[in-house]
């Protein structure tokens, strides 16, 4: 019985359902019988359980059924993210000159808001709603708000956050990202607080991703905490320090084992699909390797790269093939089917914060000389970052010591297997060992590898792009915009949707000028600072 209310909530939850009853004598007779009653939820914790597995569901899009994630997860984070920082490339030629992989924007604005943010928030109310009574479900339920509803900041600029969800409220207000920043990174603490003062398990019955352990819920927390402070470095480096040595030094600190990384999986019963598994296999074929990884990855000779692809074969020849994303709109490239795949599975996760990640966040830490804990070295952060990325990807330390320690292999200039017209050089000269005494060139090793290893988040990878200019990539092939982007730059935001400027003009006017410049895709974001990227 348990199984089947949680099912039904779960989808419940994730479609906005609102669960009240038929206030009439009929009571019985007009309720929906499909859906379960407020008395029946409250049955081992249902009521709020149900919805805490939901919650998650949206952090990406994953599902247990059907395919109705399959395109939420695709339009933002695979034809927009993935795509601009080369990590894929489109398969078929109905993208070739029009959407996100040829920076045509407006069109997918208000379709990418919600999925980033707007169902987050619905979520989030009813969690909220739902907690009063129970502050470390609550921290929870602001720890799942926070890893959501970032990715919409970092990809808008300002948005609504502190109004967001209020009764009553029909029209959204917008916050500055400054103010949205302070407010996250204050939310991650005091929840850690929280859940510390609190000292138990919250929801272990549907917690899909650490089931219940508030430990971890620590760790996910002071890791986001951490991610959001370097995002800012440029932009208030104060602030950037004091949040980033507090995440090392709350309770229980930041992920460092592979066992504690955040993953969309399975758990509480529910194994999820990766949606990558439909985007890339035989329903959609939509996807394959992009040019910028595999000249990073066949330059280093990365033994990841069967991890993370497949090999196609051209002229009889099998090796690992990349696509450049923006063809111009006068292309027909027919052979797309023998570029490389990527190695996707349904068991395999959808990673929210990977440990490697966090290991190459301290890395540029240490490297500012800020406080990361253990020895604060940056090169002992950067070597595990990159041994712990190895262990991610079932690959054993002597081959990671080994990449480690390469002096000599460079990115690779990227050949074109159809049409050598799309060839290029290699993007960068970086090497891969450790070596001190310039600044720049070891925040670009850094991120180069942190680059690799949280593949194939696009999303994060695009937003430490525009902080930092690294990785360094290709040229864009070709532009087809809609709102001024600068193709060698890729897109700096999402314009907001038109959608907005119909229904809630006073806002979003008030929005722009909080941006700070002028609602395109050409715009730099408030952390964006870096001069001279």
């Amino acid at each position: 019985m348990k199984n089947k209310i949680n099912k039904i909530i779960c989808m419940a939850a994730m479609s906005a359902t609102v669960l009240t009853s038929c206030q009439t004598d009929f009571v019985d007779i007009n309720r929906d019988h499909r859906q379960p009653t407020e008395d029946e939820l409250k049955m081992d914790n249902l009521n709020v359980g149900g919805f805490v597995t939901a919650f998650e569901m949206g952090i990406f899009p994953v599902g247990s059924s059907g395919t109705g994630y399959v395109n939420d997860y695709q339009i933002p984070y695979t034809l927009g993210g993935a795509c601009w920082i080369g990590y894929m490339a489109p398969a078929q030629n109905k993208w070739v000159g029009r959407g996100f992989p040829s920076f045509a924007l407006k069109p997918w604005s208000q379709y990418t808001y919600n999925v980033m943010a707007g169902n987050a928030y619905r979520s989030w109310l009813d969690m909220k709603k739902r907690t009063t009574d129970d502050p470390a479900g609550f921290a929870v339920a602001q720890i799942i708000k926070v890893a959501a509803v970032h990715k919409a900041t970092d990809t808008f600029g300002p948005i609504p956050y502190s109004k967001a969800g209020m009764e009553g409220q029909t029209l959204a207000e917008y916050d500055s990202q400054e103010d949205v920043y302070k407010a996250m990174l204050k939310d991650l603490d005091d929840a850690v607080q929280t859940l510390n003062k609190e000292a138990h398990n919250v929801f272990p019955k549907y917690d899909i991703i650490y089931e219940g352990d508030y430990q971890k819920w620590c760790k996910l927390a002071n890791s986001l905490m951490l991610r959001l402070a370097m995002r800012v470095v440029y932009a208030n480096e104060a602030l950037a320090k004091e949040y980033a040595e507090k995440a090392i030094n709350n309770p229980y600190g930041v992920i460092e084992a592979t066992s504690e990384a955040a993953l969309l999986c399975k758990g509480a019963g529910v194994t999820l699909k990766n949606p990558l598994v439909i985007i890339n296999g035989e329903a959609y074929n939509d996807v394959r390797m992009g040019a910028e990884i595999a000249s990073y990855m066949k330059g280093y000779k990365d033994d990841r790269l069967a991890a993370y692809f497949q090999k196609g074969t051209v002229n009889n020849v099998s090796d690992y093939y990349g696509l450049r994303t923006n063809m111009p709109s006068t292309t027909t490239y027919n052979d797309r089917s023998k570029i490389s795949l990527l190695n996707v599975a349904d068991g395999t996760p959808v990673y929210i914060v990977k440990a490697s990640e966090v290991y190459f966040l301290r890395a540029e830490g240490a490297l500012r000389g800020w406080s990361m804990g253990g020895a604060n070295k940056a090169q002992t952060f950067y070597e595990k970052g990159i041994a712990t990325s190895f262990e991610e990807n079932g690959l054993d330390a002597g081959k990671a010591a080994a990449y480690a320690a390469n002096s000599s292999n460079k990115p690779a200039n990227f050949i074109d297997p159809i049409n050598s017209q799309y060839s290029a050089d290699a993007p960068s000269d970086i090497t891969i060992k450790w070596q001190d005494g310039n600044f720049e060139k070891s925040l670009e090793r850094i991120i180069t590898q942190k680059y690799l290893a949280i593949y194939p988040d696009g999303q994060e990878a695009w937003s430490e792009f525009r902080r930092t200019g690294y990785p360094r990539i290709f040229k864009a092939v070709s532009v087809s915009t809609d709102c001024n982007v600068n193709g060698d730059n890729r897109p700096t935001r999402i314009p907001y949707s038109n959608d907005e400027y119909t229904k809630n003009l006073d806002n979003i006017t008030k929005a722009v000028q909080l941006l700070g410049g002028a609602d395109d895709g050409a715009t730099r974001l408030w952390w964006d600072k870096k001069p001279n990227k």
